[in-house]
């Protein structure tokens, strides 16, 4: 199968590259930049698909069965423009053009890497995610506007990660500035009280060939296992070689009031987080979790280790997560 894959060099886009070419499918890549770590099998197009016009874009879409949105999106905005119109141009508009470019080539099957926001906010109404956070209500409109956009002759698998755990060469994760930050000196780490789902680069990439060779329609939450915040950084530390000595788990009001200096510092910076700061912190002082048997049941992927993807990111480099 010929599968276009937009953002082939980003964190997953990477693996899922890798993992396409493993299962022996025609792999073309679009990313803003020339690569340098691709094998030699994929065929390169460079461009912006916001700035693409309808004709190139037709014209790289053409031939290709599959599409695998894997481009990150976009979690600031900057403070001189509408938020909304920010994130719905950044998050929303490319991946929708990009979908009826692949229905106008006759494409039938593709996968989005989507956030577990959207998990949360479809399984806890009551937590009003996409009412006030931009850039969450941003992921849940991506999805709904691609799926309109493909029609019903494209199945659509969004994938909804959580922190994905693992290596890519070249690239860095938020978490691992975020762990820096939690660090204190020499002695240990800061963490939030609550859980987070954490995901393996390896078996986000392989949820993505899956839906793609099953041609799975629907949202899938892909998940490794639920851990605590604590446990999630100290065993990032350990892997870089920073075991922790001591581990603090922060009371719900210094956590408002670290995501609270947090968003004061981005605005600094001329930036507006697309989070809603309140609603940011009782999500980390919560449970962030997913189900890992829904992946497993409709796409067969099997359990992953965790440990053994953040063993291998050391000593030779550093182990990272992205946020979805």
């Amino acid at each position: 199968m010929k599968v276009l894959v937009v953002g082939g060099t980003g964190f997953i886009g990477h693996h899922i590259v890798r993992e396409l070419l493993a299962h022996e499918h025609n792999v073309t890549v679009l990313v803003r930049t020339t690569p340098t770590n691709l094998p030699a099998a994929v065929t390169v197009h460079t461009g912006d698909l916001n700035d693409l016009s309808e004709e190139r874009l037709d014209a790289i879409v053409a031939d290709h069965k599959g599409i695998v949105v894997a481009s990150a999106a976009a979690v600031y905005a900057p403070r001189d423009t509408n938020i909304t119109t920010f994130f719905h141009n950044a998050n929303v508009a490319p991946v929708a053009r990009l979908l009826a470019a692949g229905r106008r080539a006759h494409c039938d099957r593709a996968v989005i890497l989507g956030s577990f926001y959207a998990t949360l906010q479809r399984e806890h109404p009551a937590l009003r995610l996409a009412e006030l956070s931009p850039y969450i209500a941003s992921r849940i409109e991506q999805a709904e506007n691609a799926r309109d956009a493909a029609g019903a002759e494209i199945s659509v698998a969004v994938l909804e990660l959580p922190y994905v755990a693992g290596t890519t060469p070249g690239r860095q994760s938020p978490l691992e500035p975020l762990l820096h930050s939690m660090t204190v000196g020499n002695i240990g780490l800061l963490a939030y009280p609550g859980t987070t789902a954490v995901v393996t680069v390896t078996q986000a990439a392989q949820a993505a060939v899956a839906a793609l060779d099953r041609r799975a329609n629907g949202n899938y939450p892909i998940v490794t296992t639920n851990v605590p915040w604590a446990d999630l950084l100290t065993r990032l530390a350990s892997a870089t070689g920073r075991a922790p000595k001591r581990i603090w788990r922060l009371h719900p009001r210094a956590v408002k009031l670290l995501i609270r200096m947090e968003d004061l510092r981005q605005r600094r910076r001329g930036l507006s987080i697309g989070f809603d700061p309140t609603q940011w912190s009782n999500l980390h002082t919560s449970a962030m979790a997913l189900d890992p048997d829904i992946a497993r049941t409709e796409l067969g992927i099997k359990p992953d280790d965790l440990d053994l993807a953040l063993r291998h990111a050391a000593p030779t480099s550093q182990a990272t997560t992205e946020l979805s």
